[in-house]
């Protein structure tokens, strides 16, 4: 979180002097139907007068503004603009940072419930804590949620000396075998609790087991117990509601991950099982033949058997272990074919000590505790022969999606929304509320670079990076995989360029690695948008050598995803610029559009293997439809979901 934000200087008239407490009752006497920009005006107006205010006066008016909510006086938002006053100044008097317009607008946004669209660099972590403020008040809890643990420590440790000092509690929810019922209990009764998305979904989760497997949870129970005269014994949770959510990267938590539904697992309830169908699966998988035995839709990640594959799984059946099978075979020889052929290392996963870690696909993040399902992860286990953990059973699962619908109240910031408008409002009814740049941009976007294939892709990039180092101009390149970054980090070792590389593999050094990519001369690769939320600062010589360089290698299957790499340079008004390099050989148009990466090709390029620019139309039209298939099938979920939780209340009555 920069530290950008500064003191305006407001009109310091007599009319503001000598009134506080009366323009404070103005203030929160005000009317609902304001719109942001007359509400960011009453609240730079009662600047002075809030500034005048002790320590101890300022804590007054939070009381009065609590009472009022809780009383049911006033609703939230009717307290926006005497709470956003308090916060901001209390802000200043904490970490000398008063919020500045436009984290004003960014604020208004959230508190209506939408989704604010603040360009990277402009501050999303102070803008926060203006909603979290005026929320906290009705006392239910509110969940500022973010996507990693770095950034929700990194938050919580900013904003805890502003909350300290207006007398909010606020707890940092624990992850990992030391976070106790207890340790997160003591986090979610607290006003505000910040935590990573995916451990409120589970910590809910968790909370639903232990109510229905509680003795005292079945139906009649309540009579039972009074009948007996015995106290009914109380489930042990953690949660006390879901109030409030509060959402950074709201478009990576709610639309990028949507497809990846929370699930919680539990030792088998059939014992221990047999690794030997997994390895004879894995042997007949790498036996047969595309086209003969199976086809493969890599656009959908699916793959089914042809007849003569069904034929050829149970012609040798002297090979299938019977008795030692907990699915089909066929089953166990299909998750053996989309290890091979729809799981990469480096890629969908990375392999340490022994061990097949899931890598996400959109940060570049390791999960170390997540497995995949119904035996998907053994047989990746198999083909990397590595150990072969057992299998679990699934206890609870859901989307983010519908968890984050169980909130009475949610809403969301990130850099990049526009595109996703209609789903937000489709899904969640959030509006998108773009907010204005504090400082114009002086972002220079350079025209996209086409190349035949990789290894041109390469050369250019790596030709380019030179240029740029010999003038002391740092330079970031995004990589869709870590393969990526290690084939130009060995392109870059050729020319004797140093440089650094970000992967999964490197993640516990994200923050400094990142923090350090605006020194003159620093070279950085980091993969997709490992990184994203750490602030970087430029230094003078490199502010004078053009600033931060932004390179993007492929693109991706989002172009939100392709604009949050770009929004890391040239922030703040900041010099800047940034390039996109593709190819033929992308991902993008081997697994989506094939065809069309064999016409490009064999198209006529110059030496160097570059392409006429005007083929960026070809990367729009598979990037746009490609996205709308995406789009298509998280409606299709959140259709499946609706119609689960339909059935479930009719199965109930």
């Amino acid at each position: 979180m920069e530290k950008v934000s500064f003191r305006r200087q407001y009109d310091r008239s007599g009319f503001l002097k000598g009134l506080v407490r009366q323009r404070w009752d103005a203030l929160t006497g005000g009317s609902l139907r304001k719109s942001d920009l007359e509400r960011l005006a009453s609240i730079n107006g009662v600047a002075d007068a809030v500034k005048a205010l002790s320590d101890d006066q300022i804590r007054a008016r939070v009381s009065q503004l609590r009472e009022l909510i809780v009383s049911g006086k006033k609703k939230v938002d009717e307290i926006v603009e005497p709470g956003f006053a308090l916060l901001r100044e209390a802000s200043c008097r904490t970490t000398g940072l008063f919020h500045y317009d436009e984290q004003i607008l960014g604020g208004l946004a959230l508190v209506k419930g939408g989704v604010a669209e603040m360009a990277t660099g402009e501050g999303k972590t102070l803008a926060v804590s203006l909603p979290a403020f005026v929320f906290s008040l009705s006392g239910k809890g509110v969940h500022v949620v973010t996507v990693n643990s770095y950034l929700a420590a990194r938050d919580y440790e900013f904003s805890k000396p502003i909350f300290d000092y207006l007398g909010i509690s606020i707890g940092f929810l624990p992850e990992g075998k030391e976070a106790t019922t207890e340790k997160k209990r003591a986090a979610y009764d607290c006003d505000i609790t910040y935590g990573v998305g995916y451990e409120f979904g589970f910590d809910y989760m968790r909370d639903q087991l232990s109510r229905m497997r509680h003795p005292g949870g079945a139906p009649g129970e309540d009579l039972r117990y009074a009948i007996l005269g015995r106290e009914k014994p109380i489930p042990e949770v953690c949660q006390r509601g879901l109030n409030v959510a509060i959402i950074d990267e709201v478009d990576s938590v709610l639309i990028d991950e949507a497809g990846s539904p929370l699930l919680i697992s539990e030792a088998s309830s059939m014992g221990e099982s047999s690794e030997k169908p997994f390895y004879e699966a894995r042997d007949l998988a790498r036996r047969l033949m595309e086209s003969d035995h199976f086809t493969l839709d890599r656009n959908r990640r699916k793959i089914d058997f042809t007849s003569e594959g069904k034929r050829e799984l149970f012609r040798d059946d002297s090979i299938i272990p019977w008795d030692d099978l907990r699915r089909p075979w066929e089953t166990y020889v299909l998750n053996a074919l989309k290890a091979e052929h729809l799981f990469f290392r480096d890629e969908h996963y990375v392999v340490e000590d022994d061990k097949v870690v899931i890598v996400d696909e959109f940060t570049g993040r390791r999960f170390e505790d997540r497995s995949w399902r119904e035996g998907q992860h053994q047989a990746v286990e198999a083909k990397e022969e590595v150990e072969i953990r057992p299998e679990a059973d699934s206890a609870a699962s859901i989307t983010r999606q519908r968890f984050f619908a169980l909130y009475d109240t949610i809403c969301g910031l990130t850099g990049t929304a526009a595109e996703s408008a209609g789903e937000f409002w489709r899904f969640f009814q959030m509006p998108v509320a773009p907010v204005p740049l504090n400082r114009p941009s002086q972002r220079k976007i350079l025209p996209e670079r086409i190349f035949v294939d990789h290894d041109a892709m390469d050369e250019a990039v790596a030709l380019d990076i030179a240029g740029r180092y010999g003038k002391g101009q740092p330079v970031l390149v995004g990589t869709r995989t870590i393969k990526d970054s290690e084939r130009l980090s060995a392109k870059l070792h050729e020319l004797g360029l140093p440089h650094r590389i970000l992967t999964a593999k490197q993640d516990a050094e994200e923050e400094e690695i990142v923090s350090g990519a605006g020194q003159s001369r620093s070279i950085l690769i980091a993969t997709n948008m490992a990184g994203r939320g750490t602030h970087i600062d430029l230094s003078a010589a490199a502010e004078r050598a053009g600033g931060l360089h932004v390179i993007a290698i492929e693109r991706n299957e989002s172009v939100r995803i392709d604009r949050q790499l770009i929004g890391r340079g040239a922030r703040q008004g900041q010099a800047g610029s940034a390039q996109s390099f593709v190819s033929a050989d992308d991902y993008l148009l081997q697994i989506y559009a094939p065809e069309t990466a064999a016409q490009l090709k064999e198209m006529r390029a110059d030496e160097k293997g570059e392409l006429p620019g005007n083929l960026k139309r070809v990367f729009d039209k598979v990037q746009s439809e490609v996205e709308v298939t995406r789009y298509e099938m998280r409606l299709r979920m959140a259709e499946r979901d609706e119609w689960l939780e339909q059935t479930k209340e009719t199965l109930a009555r």
